[in-house]
């Protein structure tokens, strides 16, 4: 990677933090205040489309657990089809889930992943893609999310 596109990354994310968590979103993007029950929204400073996190923890529920409990609340958003959830870690090494909505025209319009500390402490991320066009760009920006991700 050259200098000049190391650089142009360092300046298109900047890093939130909060007394529980940080990462780092879109240049430009604004994060919402907390709701009573943990959630923020990720929103562009123009257009559609959003990311998320929310917290939850300590817990010991399994990813199995876990799972059906956030498709409850997925499914009373919206339509869609659930994948089948992985199992992984993230790149600054915390346990993780991920697992997709597809929708009525077949693609993965709303994504998420969840990952836990090892005091069970546990986030969650979410993006949710407004047209497939956007598909690729948002993909790559919940990932950097994702990637960025630290657990206080």
């Amino acid at each position: 990677m050259t200098l000049a596109i190391l650089a142009l990354a360092v300046n298109t994310f900047v890093t939130f933090e909060s007394d529980r968590y940080s990462f780092e979103v879109p240049k430009g993007w604004n994060v919402g205040k907390e709701t009573p029950w943990g959630a923020r929204d990720v929103v562009p400073g123009n257009g559609s489309g959003k990311l998320g996190a929310m917290t939850a923890g300590p817990t010991r529920a399994s990813w199995e657990e876990l799972y059906r409990t956030s498709l409850y609340f997925i499914k009373r958003e919206g339509e869609g089809k659930e994948t089948p959830f992985r199992v992984g870690k993230t790149k600054q090494g915390y346990e993780s889930m991920s697992f997709e909505m597809i929708n009525k025209d077949g693609w993965a319009d709303r994504r998420y992943t969840l990952l836990k500390n090892d005091a069970g402490s546990a986030l969650a991320l979410s993006v949710k893609i407004p047209t497939r066009k956007d598909e690729k760009q948002y993909a790559q920006w919940f990932q950097h999310m994702v990637d960025t991700a630290k657990l206080r």
